[in-house]
């Protein structure tokens, strides 16, 4: 495991450096069919990676959001966002970071998320903890929502009408709500105990994978939407995270709306 987290942070400096290499206000992007932009730092990190893992582990595969190595019958599957929140790259706004995760038959067993604004580097193994940099993270404990620091994401396209519905129940029930545009961002904060949760409504698996280990490690709870475990090497089910204490109730929040 230990070889397989220091393949994982050396990936996480390197992305951190082509983020900072083409990050400012404006940065040129292209649009994609899903109406998300991407620009040249987030196809350079992740052919990176795919290059890098290649090299070292050639029996794996990679499943990136710009490109991916295709290795369908191997167990291990390195799931990667090379820059989640690439709107505010492009922007300048930093609130946006790499994300890399590692899965073992479906199961994320090594984690890495990397804000080189802030200089944290976020990393978990299965059983070994979660931490920022040297420093041990652990969930809040808040045991009710009223109050709670929470946030929805991914209300686009076909489930736009229902991810704003989770919304505004969490806005009846109290719940103060910061929107980044980058779910890993808002994932890593519930991990740190900065927020006490966070949903998010669509099936991308880099968005939750590196995440899920983080908050888990942190003592929290992740599942899909209909509070169950799964795998995030493929399409996921959405997610949701918490501090564990609130999950139920999240969850029971969330499930009138889900549309299949």
């Amino acid at each position: 495991m230990s070889d397989y987290l220091e393949t994982a942070l050396e990936l996480a400096a390197s992305a951190g450096q082509i983020m900072l290499e083409y990050f400012d206000i404006g940065v040129p992007a292209d649009w994609k069919d899903d109406d998300t932009p991407v620009t040249v730092a987030d196809e350079a990190i992740n052919q990176m990676v795919v290059e890098r893992v290649a090299a070292q582990y050639p029996e794996h595969g990679v499943i990136g959001e710009e490109a991916s190595l295709v290795k369908s019958e191997s167990r291990f599957q390195w799931v990667c966002d090379p820059i989640d929140g690439t709107l505010p790259y492009t922007l300048g706004i930093p609130t946006n970071v790499f994300s890399l995760a590692l899965c073992d038959d479906g199961q994320p067993v090594v984690a890495v998320v990397e804000d080189p604004y802030l200089r944290r580097t976020y990393s978990a193994t299965l059983g070994g903890g979660a931490f920022v940099n040297d420093d041990e993270l652990v969930v809040s404990d808040r045991a009710g929502l009223r109050g709670s620091i929470m946030n929805v994401s991914g209300r686009s396209r076909g489930n736009a009408a229902w991810g704003a519905a989770i919304y505004y129940d969490l806005e009846r029930a109290g719940v103060q709500q910061l929107h980044h545009n980058s779910m890993v961002y808002e994932v890593i904060q519930v991990a740190s105990g900065m927020f006490d949760g966070a949903i998010f409504t669509k099936t991308t698996p880099w968005d939750a994978a590196a995440g899920a280990l983080l908050v888990k490690e942190a003592g929290g709870k992740a599942t899909d939407l209909y509070g169950r475990e799964q795998r995030y090497d493929r399409a996921i089910r959405g997610a949701i995270f918490s501090n564990g204490l609130l999950h139920e109730e999240l969850q029971a929040l969330v499930s009138p709306h889900i549309i299949e």
